[in-house]
């Protein structure tokens, strides 16, 4: 097994990522938003992000400004 997919290594990159992500919320950069979507919701936002090819944090970006720029 490649090192990089050891239990450590995984742990490691997980407790990397929590503390980047908390260093953008200090710094104001990033806001942490959770919410419940009705299944129907959740399955139209991955589909989106799939054909966009991007995460659904990101088609949630991309929805916000197409959307902005019709107001």
């Amino acid at each position: 097994m490649a090192n990089a997919m050891t239990e450590h290594s995984k742990k490691l990159r997980a407790k990397t990522a929590a503390e980047w992500n908390k260093r953008q919320r200090e710094a104001g950069l990033v806001v942490k938003v959770g919410f419940v979507l009705p299944k129907e919701t959740a399955d139209q936002l991955a589909e989106i992000a799939e054909k966009l090819g991007v995460s659904r944090t990101k088609a949630i970006s991309i929805m916000c400004e197409k959307f902005s720029k019709e107001l």
